[in-house]
């Protein structure tokens, strides 16, 4: 069960990025460049925090304590990146179409949500023959 959560991150991961583009690329089609470049800004504001949580969150620890400690100095760290990351983008990257920011922003969160609710099923034990 252990492997499979630790597969379970990284594959999520991969999977906001995948949408991140896929969108970009639909966006790109529709709006063209600057508003596809945005849809990929927004959505690396999203995937780089989250990276940082997942590592923060994987990373061995040995006891409860440390991995709570963890996981507040990861969800801390998440959302000071996400801040940090918006203020960056919104003040130097011109030109920008922020309603793409956004919209990429928000479609690579709704990721997380639909692996949390697809990939959390219960799995019975493999037996051996």
């Amino acid at each position: 069960m252990l492997a499979d959560d630790r597969r379970f991150v990284p594959l999520t991961l991969l999977a906001q990025v995948g949408v991140g583009l896929c969108l970009a690329a639909l966006v790109w089609l529709w709006q063209g460049g600057v508003a596809a470049a945005s849809v990929v800004a927004g959505a690396l504001v999203a995937v780089i925090p989250n990276a940082f949580l997942a590592a923060r969150l994987l990373s061995a620890r040995n006891d409860a304590r440390a991995l709570l400690r963890s996981a507040w100095i990861g969800v801390i760290g998440k959302y000071a990146l996400t801040v940090l990351l918006f203020a960056l983008l919104f003040a130097f990257v011109r030109p920008l179409s922020g309603l793409a920011v956004l919209g990429g922003f928000i479609a690579v969160q709704f990721v997380v949500l639909g692996s949390l609710l697809t990939g959390n099923e219960v799995r019975p034990a493999p037996t051996e023959t």
